[in-house]
């Protein structure tokens, strides 16, 4: 067997090429095997392959072609041919049998894909040349489309000229002739020129295609450097760099059939010149701001842990390392490494908690080196300034985890007083024979002649009383008349009788205003109200949903027909005209679809609470939950009479409500806007919490009426987030009444509060 083919076919020799694959963790071809999968039949595999090359009967598979954007134009996309693991580790042992031969006979000049050599040493050959006085320009070249027009008649000659073996030739044509496919399709593409780039025997092979080039370039006397199909030649004139142009352009025209990139460059060395990514001027080496900021974004995108530089990340250091690290000047080094200390400062400051310890993140800042020397020489320096930085997140993160903790406990301490606060905002007097009374211990409540209980006044916002039989003394008449704070009188049915309120409530410096307002005004903000009253049920809806959609699967048809009403009220509300004649008669039709369906989700929600809810009533309820409702409305009712009132408005001049004489129709309106969420989120949760709720002769006992206007008042005192700040229900309710003021001056448009849910 022949010596080069004998050496090929040697087991052990494919074994280090294939070591050489995984160790680079190439991609594989079109078959789709992997590393990791050739890697568990590596000891099947690779004695096949050596069988096959014996044999003569090694049959690679078509390069897979891909398409990359080129470096220094990302408008034109290079095409690569990928290569089969099994095919890669054939290749790899062909290049060892031939290498050690061509490597004998190529020139110095060429420092492309060499052992030994590289760009950087081109580099430095290019500037000690570029130091010898005599030369005054360069010639700087580059071949067009130099891997893909490579002819192969004339490859295979030179691969024969060496002395290559006739059958490593033919493995070699084998290789460079294989066709390919597509990426996206099984299209096959013949090869009828060129090497493929991307094959592991290009590089070498476009070595020796240019070898007879080099030969042909030293002849001419002056320095030539290649570094694969880049290169230059320095010349004394200019003169002479025209007459080796065009030679050089003949011969590679007419000898290797290549031509050269137009236009060529004849540069002064005064003026400097970039090759292979380097600017060469005034005899030192430096970077284009282009390649800095190039550089600078690649070091930008560096992963950095508690190991160092992940694999990919440390490749990308290693490569600015070993070549511009080697190659500029010290300022520029320092500008690069300037830029990694704020790469790393900021992978800790971001991900801190990964390095786990102090420890952990001094052992990765040892695993790597800086470019300049007085980075290097600061580097203990720099690496104790990243540590305290990591120290100190992590000093913010205790510090973040405390302020969390104690604003938790805060906002519990809060709620706890808020909760109080809500608790005592409201007196409420329901039993007969009851005295109240005012001391310099606040108001009392007495019941034949003993204390029975104390409510300190500073906190007092209403008294409502429920019970016959109840007195109170002028004292405490005056002093409640004084703070604005309400005393409203209930029967035992929710009618509200009366209340005695300051007189300044009774100005009525807007009614006329309110009077004269046109259709268009009241229309819009009839709109305004009914669709706050409809997003607050349908928030309402949101909130019980949350909570109880996975125990009453039932439920999500009821919802899912309260989203469709919703949704077609928003739907008309776009294209609707407040001052067309039947807009409010529609608006009113939206209001009574969207309620239907709301009720109708309430009762579905109550089918299991036993308290038979079969739908909405008004007056004469005798049901449990419509008199509940029926009650806790006219708490309600009563505080926006008061809200009104206090905004000087006119109670009895509606907007949507037909006006009744003596019945005060713009608190009908009003009260809208809140009952679901003041009223209806009250009496769902008492009934849903199992509290002892009763109703007897079709009215509530006692402890009922006690709780549910105990609730409703704390809920008229429950603070929640309102235009940006904290504010009580009632102050709300206030609020709104003020706003409605505002339009009917003229000074603002309605938004009616919507509830968060």
């Amino acid at each position: 067997m022949p010596a080069q083919l004998n050496a090929l076919t040697q087991i052990p020799r494919l074994y280090l090429a294939w070591n050489t694959v995984k160790a680079k963790g190439s991609v594989g071809g079109i078959d789709g095997i992997t590393i990791l999968e050739f890697e568990k039949e590596k000891r099947k595999q690779i004695p096949k392959l050596a069988e096959e090359l014996r044999t003569g009967t090694w049959k690679p598979q078509p390069y897979m072609e891909i398409e990359v954007a080129k470096t220094k134009n990302p408008d034109e996309m290079r095409k690569l041919g990928m290569t089969a693991i099994r095919d890669k580790i054939v290749q790899h042992a062909i290049k060892s049998v031939i290498e050690p031969r061509y490597e004998k006979i190529f020139l110095g000049n060429s420092y492309g894909y060499r052992p030994g050599r590289g760009a950087t040493k081109a580099i430095r050959r290019v500037l000690a040349e570029c130091c010898k006085k005599q030369y005054k320009y360069v010639l700087r070249l580059d071949i067009d489309n130099f891997f893909d027009t490579i002819d192969h008649e004339i490859l295979q000659k030179r691969l024969v000229a060496t002395g290559t073996e006739t059958e490593i030739v033919r493995l070699i044509m084998l290789c460079v002739q294989m066709g390919k496919v597509k990426q996206n399709c099984l299209e096959w593409v013949e090869t009828e020129y060129g090497t493929p780039q991307g094959a592991v025997l290009s590089p070498i092979l476009s070595n020796l295609y240019l070898h007879s080039f080099d030969q042909f370039a030293v002849s001419k006397n002056v320095p030539y450097v290649r570094y694969a199909d880049d290169f230059l030649f320095l010349t004394e004139t200019k003169e002479q760099a025209e007459e080796i142009l065009a030679r050089t352009e003949s011969y590679l025209k007419e000898k290797l059939k290549l031509a050269l990139n137009q236009p060529p460059e004849i540069i002064d060395l005064n003026d400097g010149f970039d090759f292979l990514g380097i600017t060469i001027k005034d005899k030192k080496a430096s970077i284009t701001e282009k390649k800095r900021a190039d550089l600078t974004d690649r070091i930008n995108t560096l992963d950095f842990d508690m190991d160092g530089f992940p694999l990919k990340s440390n490749r990308v250091w290693e490569g600015i390392s070993n070549y511009y690290g080697k190659l500029l000047p010290q300022e520029d080094l320092e500008y690069f490494d300037t830029v990694l200390l704020k790469r790393l400062v900021s992978i800790v400051h971001e991900r801190f908690d990964t390095f786990g310890s102090k420890s952990n993140l001094q052992f990765a800042l040892g695993t790597f080196s800086f470019l300049s020397l007085q980075y290097q020489l600061k580097k203990k320096q720099f690496s104790s300034e990243i540590i305290a930085e990591y120290i100190g997140e992590k000093l913010k993160e205790r510090q973040t985890v405390d302020a969390k903790k104690n604003r938790k406990l805060i906002q519990e301490r809060k709620k706890e007083y808020r909760k109080l606060e809500a608790e005592t905002s409201g007196l409420l007097v329901n039993k007969p024979g009851m005295f109240l009374g005012l001391t310099s211990r606040g108001v009392t409540i007495s019941q034949k002649g003993k204390v029975v209980a104390q409510h300190h006044p500073d906190n007092l916002s209403q008294i409502v009383i429920t019970g016959q039989g109840v007195s109170m003394s002028s004292n405490l008449i005056s002093f409640c008349l004084n703070r604005k704070i309400p005393i409203d009188f209930f029967d035992n049915q929710g009618t509200h009788i009366g209340s005695i309120i300051n007189s300044k409530y009774m100005q009525n410096t807007l009614w006329a205003k309110q009077a004269d307002a046109n259709t268009l005004q009241r229309n819009t903000i009839a709109l305004g109200i009914l669709e706050g009253k409809i997003k607050n049920q349908y928030a309402l809806l949101k909130y019980f949903n949350k909570y109880h959609k996975s125990r009453y699967p039932q439920l999500k048809s009821k919802m899912e027909m309260m989203e469709k009403v919703a949704e077609d009220f928003k739907t008309w509300k776009k294209k609707a005209k407040p001052d067309d004649e039947d807009f409010l008669q529609k608006l009113l039709g939206h209001e009574a679809q969207v309620a239907i369906r709301y009720w109708d989700y309430i009762r579905e929600l109550f089918s299991d609470d036993n308290v038979k809810f079969e739908q909405r009533e008004h007056q004469g309820a005798k049901d449990l939950v419509n008199s509940m409702l029926n009650y806790g409305y006219a708490i309600l009712y009563v505080r926006v009479w008061q809200a009104l009132l206090a905004a000087h408005l006119n109670p009895f001049d509606s907007l949507i409500h037909a006006q009744r004489e003596g019945k005060p129709t713009l608190v009908y309106d009003m009260i809208e806007i809140f009952r679901s969420q003041v009223v209806d989120r009250i009496v769902i949760s008492l009934v849903q919490k199992g509290q002892d709720l009763e109703v007897r002769n079709g009215l509530l006992t006692d402890n009922t009426r006690q709780l549910l206007v105990k609730s409703v008042m704390e809920r008229l005192a429950r603070y929640e987030k309102y235009q940006g700040e904290e504010m009580k229900m009632e102050q709300i309710i206030q609020k709104q009444a003020k706003l409605l003021a505002k339009v009917f001056e003229g000074t603002a448009k309605f938004k009616p509060y919507v509830a968060k849910w």
